[in-house]
């Protein structure tokens, strides 16, 4: 880590939201098996956190997350710790709800609210809240469109994301083929065009209840205003 390293108040801060809901989730998990309500907890670490394209960090983060499911709607909490700030620098809560339409497509509507450190005052929090919509299919190749819309930090900005994958079975693993083109409309910066492509690979191996999932994205700038980046994440994941 550079010479860095983790004090006990940030470990704590970092751990103590993954570690609450595990042991939430173990508490439920029978009677959820066989309900409608799901509960998932997840531990990030990327070499470079980057959000729509733009490089919120300078190196690596760890991350923490939750998602409570109940009939379509999920809750959704995550946070964002910078390494090389040893700080806690991002935060938020988003909620959507999905909807089935016929056996090959689905669409989801939903609302965040997202809270950076840093990003207007050092040292200081800012808050935004952000509309989304989406459409997801299971035709081939998995096309998929996604939109979002900025109410504050951005000055209504926003969005569209079109994304492709494809999954590959190899006995107990599944590796992973995605790639999305963005078209950035002054969200999180000034101008409107075609912003960047990625291309992802990733393989998913189960462990129990939990998966872990290592992927590597490479990212190709198509504006001028964006960076081109090679990023490493490591994801280990619970259901419940």
């Amino acid at each position: 880590m550079s010479g860095h390293h983790l004090t006990e108040r940030t470990v704590i801060v970092i751990l103590a939201g993954l570690l609450a809901a595990v042991s939430a989730a173990n508490g439920r998990a029978d009677e959820q098996n066989e309900g409608p309500v799901s509960v998932s907890v997840r531990l990030d670490y990327m070499s470079r956190y980057l959000f729509s394209g733009l490089a919120f960090s300078s190196g690596s983060v760890l991350s923490t997350g939750f998602s409570l499911g109940y009939n379509g709607f999920t809750l959704n909490g995550y946070s964002i710790y910078d390494v090389d700030a040893d700080e806690v620098s991002e935060g938020g809560i988003f909620a959507d709800y999905y909807y089935q339409y016929g056996e090959s497509a689905g669409v989801y509507a939903g609302a965040a609210n997202f809270n950076y450190k840093n990003y207007n005052e050092p040292g200081k929090w800012a808050s935004t809240y952000e509309f989304n919509a989406g459409l997801v299919t299971s035709l081939p190749g998995n096309p998929a469109l996604h939109y979002a819309r900025d109410f504050s930090l951005s000055e209504d900005g926003q969005t569209v994301r079109l994304a492709l994958s494809h999954d590959v079975p190899a006995g107990a693993v599944t590796f992973t083929g995605s790639g999305n083109i963005v078209y950035n409309d002054n969200y999180y910066r000034n101008g409107s065009n075609l912003s960047h492509f990625e291309l992802s690979l990733s393989m998913t191996a189960p462990a129990g209840r939990f998966t872990l999932t290592p992927t590597v994205t490479y990212q190709q700038a198509i504006a001028d205003d964006f960076e081109n980046y090679l990023v490493g994440f490591l994801t280990l994941k619970g259901d419940f």
